[in-house]
C-alpha cells in the first residue's frame, strides 16, 4: 500500500498507475487529483491521510468530520474543474466501517464549490451536491446558500452499512444534475449552484471507512449549440401516477461546427416529469449545459368500476332506526384496472330507494332494502348491497346501570357517563344503544332539588333520578406551601404561603392575604422540633401547618466504586479539595453500567434518612465524554438517589430502586438524551422483583462537550418529596415519578449524589444541597388520572391454509363487548372482552379466497377514557392451500401453483403451508429487504409438523442484505433444514425461535448484524415464563461471522435472557463470531431462564472474524450464564479452542454441569467456574480437559472439583488432583483441521484434533477395599430374578461416587438395575448372567469390583452357595 500525504497532489501519471480503469472523456485534462481535510470535528488524528491500495482503489478513513444544516467537515479526494463544465463523477464505493446511527455520518460522490485548506479546522460550508449514505440511508441531497442541506430523495437501494457496496455516480449538464446510486437515479434542476472553480470527488465524513474504486472523473468539452427531439415514438400521453417511459426518443446534439451526434439514453438528463396532476407536464432534456423542452400530456384518472370491501358493521335494523354506513370501505377501479385505490366517503353518495342516505336517513318500512353506492363524480358507475328492516315492535328501554354521576352542583350540566339502556324487541332481541341513539332530556341545575331525567329512542321512555344541591364550604385548604423546614438561627417566614377556601363541588376560592392572619407565636428559631403555624381566617375556621427547626449542618460526600463491570481501572471518582465540585469518569465498555435490573458506577454521594428527609440536589455537569456511537445503552450519568450501595470495589451484581435524572437511554434503540427515569420493585441486591426502568425524556439531544457546562446551561436538578421524585433540566419544566416510596425497601437510608456508568466523564460544580423534613413538607398529591386511549388488535393470522376451524384472536387493552360479523353474518354478538385478554372465537374458512370479518368493540364507560364511541375494525383473512410438497424459488411470486415447473415465492409458501407439509427451497439466492415472519399460532403439531427445508441437492442462501431483521420463528412444531441464513441489519439477530417444540437442522447463520442464532421471547410484552419459547433443538448447526456495530454483543449462538425449558444445542459449531460462541446470559431482573444442553458441539475463533476483525466484546467460546443467576445449565462432550477470552465460562453462574469437555489454547482462561462472593457454588465437573501451549492464565475454579478425572491449567501445567501432568502426548493431534467437515447427515467429522490419551494409571495405585454382601447367600441360578449385591465403602468414601457401568462381578456379569443411595449401594444382577461366571459350590468366590467418580478403583468379595 501507498499513503498520499495531506496537502499533496497526486501527479497524473501516477494515478494513472495506480488507478488503470480511471478514465477522462476526450483526454480532457481536469489536473491532479487532491486531498484535503477540513471543517468541524476533523482533526490529523481523526481523519488521517487516504491509502491508495495495491489495486489503485482509494481508502478514506474518518472518524471525525460531519455532515450538518449549517457545516461540513470533510476528508476529500477531489480534482478542481471550470464550474461551467458539463461532466460525470463515479466511483464504486465499498464500506467498510459505518456508523449508521450517527445522522451526521456521510460518505459519497460529491461536486463542491471549493475545498477546505488541508487541516483547517475551522467551521466551514459551501454549495454542493451529493450522492451517497447520509446518517442511515443512500440519499442524493445538496445545499445552496445559507440554507439547510435538502434531500434531492432517499434512494431505493440498501442502507448504507460494513460490508455493503455502491455505485455511485453524479452527471452534471449545465444547471441540470443527475444522482445515480445502485442504477437508482434522481434528477435536481438548480441555478447557479457553482461560480468560478468547482471541484469534483469523493469523500468521507464522521465515523467511516470506505474503499473508493473505479473512479473516473469524464468530461464532455464538446461545443453544442442545440439539441433536437424526435418524440414520434415516444410515449406522450401519461394517467396520473404513470411513470415516465423515453422508449422510442431520439435525441441529436449538433455541434457548433455543425456535427451531428446521435446521443443514447446515458448521454442526456430528462428532468420534471411530474404526473401527480393533470394537465401539460413540460419535461427538459438537458446534454452538456443546452437543453430542450417537451411537453407531456398527463390525464385525469376515470373511474370505471366500484366494488365494496367491507359492508358497515350494522345491516340488520329494525323500523325507526337510523342508517349507519360505519365500516363500509368502497374500493374504486380506474381506467378498467390501471389502479384500485379506496375511496373517501366523500368520493360516493349512498341512496336508499333512491333517496340520500345521509346520517339522518330513518328506516319507515321493513323488509330487504339495497343500498345503492354512486360515484359522486361519474353517477354512471355505482355498486350496491343489502340490508334488512325488521319490523318487530320496541316493547320497551330497560336501564341496566345508571350513570357514575347523580348529584349535582348549581350550574352543572348533564353527565351520563356510565348510563347503559338497552332496547328491547318483542322478538326477543336486547339492542345496546349509543348516546345518539337517545333522546334525553334537560337537566335544570339552576335550582335545588330533586330531578328526574327521561331516555327516549322511538317514543319509549325510562327515567332514571338525580339531585340537585348547592355547593357548600368545607374549610380553607392551602394551595401553596411556604418554607417548611428551618436551620436553627433563621427567621419564621409564610412568604409563598397560598390560601383558599373550598368547596365540596371542587371550587377553590382564593383568599387576599388580608382576609386571614397567620399566627407563628409559637415559632422558635433557636430550637430544633416541630411548630405549629396557624392560619386564621375572617368568619371561618381556622387550620394550621407544621414547621420544622433542625441544627444546620453541612451533607458529609463519600465516593465508592461497585457493581457488575465496574473497577479501579475503569471508573474513578476525583473531589477537589473544598469540595465543591468532583470529577467522574467511567471508561467503557467495562466502567459499570445501568440496566433494568442493575447498575455498576463511580458514585460521589451523602446519605439521609428515608423516612425523616426529603431533599433537592442541583449542580452544573460539564460532560468531557458520554456514550460511544452508536451507544450500546447501558451508559449513564447525573443525579442519583437510591435505597442501597453496593461494597467499594466489589463487581458483584448490585440492585437497588432509584431515582436518577441525567443522560440515559436505556437501550440500543432508545433515544439517548437527558431523563428522569426509577427503577422499581427491587426487592434485594441480586435484583428480585425488579420492575424494570419507567423514564420521562427532558431534552432528547445527547449530552457530549459542546452543549453541557460551561458551553451551554447544563444544571440537572433531583428531588425527592412526599409525591415522589421530581426532576428538571436547567430551568425547564419539572417533571415527576408519582412514587415517593421507592426508596424504602433495602435500607432505610438514601443515597443521594452524582454517578456514572459505563462510558462518561463528567465534572460537577456548583453542588447545592438541602435537605428538608419530611414531616412538614407539603403533603402527598396523588397522580392525575390519565384517560386511556381504547384500542383493539386483532392477533389471529391474516393468512392461513386452516379452513375448518380457524381461530380470530382479539384483544382490547379496556373492557367492553365485542360484536364479530364474517362478511355479513354476525359469528358473535355483544359478549364480554375484559382488557388485556385475548378473546378467541372459532369459525370456518372457506378456501382459498378472502373472507372479510368486521369487530364492533363498544367500551364499557364506567372506565376513564378518552372515548367511549364504538370501535369498527375491518379486517380480511386469506386462505390458501397448496397440494403435496409446495416448491419455492428466489424468482418466484405469489401466483405460482407451489409446484417444481411452477413455483411460489417464499413468504406465500410459508404463509400458507399446513401441517404435514412442506417448503422445499430450490438452489438460489433469497435476496431479501424484509424479515421472514413465522408468527405465533402459525403451529405444526407433533405429529405434523410444518417443514421447510432445503430440496434435495439445492444449496439455498436466505440473504437479508442487511436490510433487515432475520427471521422470527414464533411458532411452534416447525422444522428448519438444510438452509443458510446470511446478513441480517445492524443490530438484528439472523435467526431467533420464539416458539416451542422445533427443530432447526443442518443449517448455517452467519454474518448476521447481531447474534447469528438465539431463542428467546419474541412478544416483547410476555413475562410469564411458562410461554417463553421451550424445548426446541438446534442440531448440526453452524454460525459464525456474526458482527453487530459495537462489535461487542454478537454471538455464534444464544439461549438467552427469556427463554424456556428443555433448549438443547447438539451438534453445533461457533466460530469467529465477534463476542461469543455461546451465550446463555441471564438477568437477575428477568429471572432464572430454563436449563439449557449444549452437546456434542465445538466453539473456536471467537472474538475475531475470519477476516482477523477484533471485536471489544467478551470473546468466549461457551458463556454460561450471567449475573449471579442459580440456572443448572449441561454442557458435555463440547470443545473450545483459540477463542479470545474464557473456553469455557460460568460467567458467574453457580450451577455449571459440565462434563467430558475439552478446553484448549483459550487466550483469556481455558475454565472459568466461578461466581460472587456471597452466592453458593453448586457447580458439577467431570473428565474435563483443560491444556494450554500459548498463555498462562490459571483456570478458576472451586478446589472442591480437583479430581483425578480432572486435569486444570495452574498457569505452568495441566494435572489432576494426584498430580498426574499432561503433555502434547496426551493428545493424538493438537492441529485442527478447518474448517470442520460434515457427514451426509450433518454430524461433525471429529478428526483426531484434541481426541485425549489419558495418561496411563499408576500400577501402585490403592484400591479402595469394599464390604461385599450377596443375597441370597445360596443362590439357585435355575430360579431365574435377580440377585442382590450390597457394597460399603470405607466412611472416607461416597457410595455416590461408585460408577454403575464400571461395576462386573468376576469381571466379566454387568448389573442390570440401578441402586439406591447412602453409604450402602445396591446393585441387581441377573441369575441367567450369573450361571455363566459362577461355579457350582458351597464356597464359591464372588469379586466385585469398579470406579469412583475420581477415577480410583475399588474391589470387595465374599463367599456364597451356588446350585445349579
Amino acid at each position: 500500500m501507498k499513503g498520499v500525504k495531506k496537502g499533496t497532489a497526486l501527479s497524473m501519471s501516477l494515478l494513472l498507475a495506480l488507478s488503470p480503469l480511471s478514465t477522462l472523456a476526450d483526454e480532457t485534462d481536469t489536473g491532479e487529483w487532491m486531498f484535503s481535510t477540513f471543517g468541524s470535528n476533523t482533526g490529523e488524528a481523526s481523519n488521517p491521510d487516504p491509502v491508495i491500495e495495491d489495486d489503485g482503489s482509494v481508502t478514506i478513513t474518518a472518524e471525525g468530520g460531519k455532515i450538518e444544516s449549517g457545516s461540513e467537515g470533510l476528508s476529500y479526494y477531489f480534482k478542481q474543474l471550470p464550474s461551467d463544465a458539463n461532466f460525470e463523477m463515479e466511483a464504486t464505493a465499498a464500506v467498510e466501517s459505518y456508523n449508521s446511527g450517527d445522522g451526521q455520518v456521510s460518505f459519497g460522490v460529491i461536486l463542491r464549490d471549493e475545498a477546505g485548506e488541508n487541516g483547517d479546522t475551522s467551521t466551514q460550508t459551501a454549495n454542493y451536491v451529493a450522492a451517497g449514505g447520509l446518517g442511515g440511508e443512500m440519499q442524493g441531497f445538496y445545499k445552496k446558500g445559507d440554507d439547510d442541506y435538502e434531500d434531492a430523495a432517499s434512494f431505493d437501494s440498501k442502507s448504507p452499512a460494513p460490508g455493503e457496496t455502491f455505485d455511485l455516480r453524479i452527471q452534471k449538464s449545465g444547471d441540470t444534475y443527475l444522482l445515480e446510486s445502485n442504477g437508482d437515479t434522481q434528477t435536481l434542476t438548480e441555478e447557479d449552484m457553482f461560480s468560478g472553480e468547482m471541484t469534483a470527488g469523493f469523500y468521507a465524513a464522521r465515523e467511516a471507512v470506505v474503499n473508493f474504486s473505479d473512479f473516473q472523473l469524464k468530461v464532455n468539452d464538446s461545443d453544442v449549440s442545440e439539441l433536437e427531439l424526435n418524440a414520434g415514438s415516444m410515449q406522450k400521453n401519461y394517467l396520473m401516477g404513470e411513470e415516465l417511459n423515453t422508449e422510442g426518443l431520439q435525441v441529436t446534439a449538433v455541434l457548433a461546427d455543425g456535427t451531428i451526434e446521435e446521443l443514447s439514453a446515458d448521454d442526456y438528463i430528462v428532468s420534471g416529469f411530474d404526473s401527480s396532476e393533470a394537465g401539460t407536464n413540460t419535461v427538459v432534456v438537458s446534454y452538456n449545459g443546452v437543453t430542450k423542452a417537451l411537453d407531456l400530456t398527463i390525464e385525469e384518472l376515470s373511474l370505471t368500476g366500484m366494488k365494496i370491501k367491507y359492508h358497515p358493521a350494522e345491516t340488520s335494523y329494525y323500523l325507526g332506526d337510523t342508517f349507519d354506513p360505519e365500516g363500509l370501505i368502497v374500493t374504486g377501479e380506474y381506467n378498467d384496472g390501471y389502479q384500485s385505490v379506496e375511496l373517501a366517503p366523500e368520493e360516493y353518495s349512498l341512496l336508499i330507494d333512491g333517496e340520500q342516505a345521509g346520517g339522518d336517513y330513518t328506516f319507515e318500512e321493513a323488509g330487504t332494502k339495497s343500498v345503492t353506492v354512486e360515484a359522486a363524480d361519474e353517477p354512471d358507475v355505482s355498486t350496491s348491497f343489502d340490508i334488512t328492516v325488521s319490523d318487530a315492535a320496541l316493547t320497551g328501554l330497560d336501564i341496566r346501570q345508571l350513570p357514575e354521576k347523580t348529584t349535582y352542583f348549581l350550574g352543572e350540566e348533564l353527565d351520563l357517563d356510565g348510563l347503559t339502556v338497552y332496547a328491547e324487541y318483542e322478538d326477543g332481541s336486547d339492542v345496546r344503544l349509543m348516546r345518539e341513539d337517545l333522546e334525553v332530556s334537560e337537566l335544570d341545575t339552576s335550582t335545588p332539588g330533586e330531578r328526574q331525567i327521561t331516555v327516549t329512542h322511538k317514543g319509549e321512555t325510562a327515567s332514571f333520578d338525580v339531585n340537585v344541591k348547592e355547593k357548600e364550604g368545607t374549610g380553607l385548604g392551602i394551595m401553596s406551601y411556604p418554607q417548611t423546614t428551618f436551620e436553627t438561627g433563621e427567621s419564621f417566614s409564610a412568604e409563598g404561603l397560598e390560601v383558599s377556601r373550598l368547596y365540596d363541588n371542587g371550587d377553590e376560592e382564593v383568599l387576599d392575604e388580608g382576609m386571614y392572619t397567620v399566627e407563628a407565636s409559637g415559632f422558635d428559631g433557636s430550637t430544633p422540633g416541630t411548630y405549629e403555624i396557624t392560619i386564621a381566617p375572617e368568619h371561618m375556621e381556622s387550620i394550621s401547618y407544621e414547621v420544622t427547626v433542625r441544627e444546620a449542618s453541612d451533607p458529609e460526600w463519600h465516593s465508592i466504586i461497585f457493581g457488575q463491570s465496574a473497577g479501579s481501572d475503569s471508573n474513578d471518582v476525583e473531589v477537589m479539595e473544598d469540595g465543591s465540585s468532583a470529577a467522574l469518569t467511567a471508561e467503557g465498555p467495562s466502567g459499570g453500567k445501568i440496566t433494568g435490573d442493575h447498575d455498576g458506577i463511580s458514585y460521589y454521594y451523602t446519605v439521609i434518612d428515608e423516612e425523616e428527609d426529603n431533599f433537592e440536589l442541583s449542580a452544573d455537569i460539564q460532560v468531557n465524554d458520554y456514550a460511544k456511537d452508536p451507544h450500546d445503552g447501558q451508559e449513564s450519568f447525573g443525579i442519583m438517589a437510591r435505597d442501597a450501595i453496593g461494597e467499594d470495589g466489589n463487581t458483584s451484581v448490585f440492585a437497588s430502586n432509584m431515582a436518577a435524572v441525567g443522560g440515559f437511554s436505556g437501550g440500543t434503540m432508545e433515544e439517548n438524551g437527558t431523563q428522569l427515569f426509577v427503577r422499581t420493585g427491587v426487592e434485594s441486591s441480586d435484583g428480585a422483583g425488579s420492575e424494570g426502568i419507567q423514564k420521562i425524556m427532558l431534552e432528547n439531544e445527547k449530552p457530549g462537550p459542546s452543549n453541557t457546562y460551561p458551553e451551554e446551561d447544563y444544571h440537572l436538578t433531583l428531588s425527592k418529596t412526599n409525591s415522589g421524585y421530581t426532576g428538571t433540566l436547567n430551568n425547564g419544566e419539572e417533571e415527576i415519578m408519582y412514587e415517593p416510596d421507592i426508596l424504602n425497601v433495602q435500607d432505610d437510608k438514601v443515597y443521594v449524589g452524582f454517578y456514572t456508568a459505563r462510558k462518561a466523564d463528567i465534572v460537577v460544580e456548583n453542588i447545592d444541597m438541602n435537605v428538608s423534613a419530611a414531616a412538614t413538607d407539603p403533603p402527598k398529591v396523588e397522580p392525575p388520572a390519565e384517560p386511556v386511549e381504547p384500542e383493539v388488535e386483532v392477533i389471529s393470522l391474516e393468512e392461513t391454509s386452516e379452513t375448518e376451524q380457524y381461530s380470530v384472536r382479539l384483544q382490547s387493552n379496556v373492557d367492553g363487548t365485542v360484536t364479530l360479523k364474517q362478511g355479513l353474518e354476525t359469528i358473535v354478538e355483544q359478549e364480554e372482552m375484559a382488557a388485556g385478554e385475548m378473546k378467541v372465537m372459532e369459525t370456518t374458512l372457506p378456501e382459498n379466497t378472502d373472507t372479510n370479518f368486521t369487530s364492533m368493540f363498544v367500551p364499557d364507560d364506567t372506565q376513564l377514557l378518552t372515548s367511549y364511541d364504538e370501535i369498527v375494525t375491518n379486517f380480511s383473512v386469506t386462505n390458501r392451500t397448496f397440494e403435496g410438497d409446495i416448491y419455492v424459488a428466489p424468482d418466484a411470486d405469489a401466483s405460482g401453483e407451489g409446484t417444481e415447473t411452477d413455483p411460489v415465492d417464499l413468504d406465500t409458501a410459508v404463509d400458507f403451508v399446513s401441517p404435514g407439509q412442506t417448503i422445499l427451497v430450490t438452489d438460489g439466492e433469497y435476496v431479501r429487504d424484509e424479515m421472514l415472519l413465522i408468527e405465533q399460532y402459525h403451529d405444526g403439531t407433533e405429529d405434523a409438523r410444518k417443514t421447510l427445508k432445503a430440496a434435495p441437492g439445492a444449496d439455498p442462501v436466505i440473504d437479508f442484505d442487511k436490510q433487515s431483521k432475520g427471521v422470527e420463528l414464533s411458532g411452534n412444531y416447525w422444522h428448519v433444514e438444510g438452509l443458510d441464513f446470511a446478513r441480517s441489519a445492524g443490530n438484528t439477530k439472523g435467526f431467533v425461535i420464539g416458539g416451542d417444540h422445533n427443530i432447526v437442522e443442518n443449517s448455517r447463520f452467519y454474518e448476521h448484524g447481531d447474534t447469528g442464532m438465539q431463542i428467546s421471547r419474541t412478544d416483547p410484552e410476555e413475562d410469564d415464563k411458562s410461554e417463553w419459547p421451550s424445548h426446541n433443538l438446534v442440531l448440526n448447526s453452524t454460525s459464525f461471522d456474526n458482527r453487530d456495530p459495537s462489535e461487542n454483543n454478537a454471538d455464534g449462538f444464544a439461549a438467552k435472557l427469556t427463554s424456556g425449558e428443555g433448549n438443547v444445542f447438539r451438534g453445533t459449531i461457533a466460530h469467529n463470531n465477534i463476542d461469543d460462541g455461546w451465550d446463555l446470559y441471564t438477568k437477575v431482573g428477568t429471572g432464572a431462564i430454563g436449563p439449557v444442553t449444549i452437546e456434542n458441539s465445538i466453539a473456536y475463533n471467537n472474538g475475531f472474524l475470519t477476516d482477523g476483525t477484533e471485536g471489544t466484546g467478551d470473546k468466549n467460546g461457551f458463556k454460561l450464564g450471567g449475573e449471579g443467576v442459580h440456572v443448572p445449565h449441561v454442557i458435555q462432550n463440547s470443545i473450545a479452542f483459540n477463542n479470545g477470552a474464557a473456553g469455557f465460562t460460568s460467567n458467574s453462574n453457580p450451577a455449571i454441569i459440565a462434563k467430558d469437555n475439552v478446553s484448549f489454547n483459550n487466550a483469556g482462561q481455558n475454565l472459568n467456574l466461578s461466581t460472587y462472593d456471597d452466592i453458593e457454588e453448586e457447580f458439577e465437573l467431570e473428565h474435563f480437559v483443560s491444556y494450554q501451549k500459548d498463555y498462562e492464565t490459571a483456570d478458576n475454579y472451586p478446589e472442591y472439583l480437583e479430581s483425578d478425572t480432572n486435569y486444570l491449567f495452574d498457569g505452568e501445567v495441566s494435572d489432576n488432583a494426584s498430580g498426574t501432568e499432561l503433555s502434547d502426548d496426551n493428545f493424538a493431534s493438537l492441529e485442527p483441521e478447518l474448517p470442520y467437515e460434515r457427514d451426509e447427515e450433518g454430524n461433525i467429522i471429529w478428526g483426531d484434533f484434541l481426541e485425549f490419551i489419558a495418561p496411563e494409571e499408576n500400577g501402585d495405585a490403592e484400591t479402595v477395599e469394599a464390604d461385599i454382601r450377596f443375597t441370597p447367600p445360596v443362590l439357585n441360578v435355575k430360579g431365574g430374578g435377580v440377585a442382590t449385591v450390597h457394597i460399603e465403602l470405607p466412611e472416607e468414601y461416597d457410595a455416590k461416587e461408585i460408577q454403575f457401568d464400571s461395576i462386573r462381578l468376576n469381571g466379566e456379569a454387568e448389573p442390570v438395575k440401578q441402586p439406591g443411595s447412602s453409604r450402602s449401594y445396591k446393585v441387581q444382577f441377573d441369575r441367567q448372567d450369573l450361571a455363566d461366571v459362577l461355579e457350582e459350590g458351597k464356597e464359591t468366590e464372588v469379586t466385585v469390583n469398579g470406579e469412583l467418580a475420581s477415577g480410583k478403583q475399588w474391589e470387595g468379595s465374599t463367599i456364597i452357595s451356588v446350585k445349579k
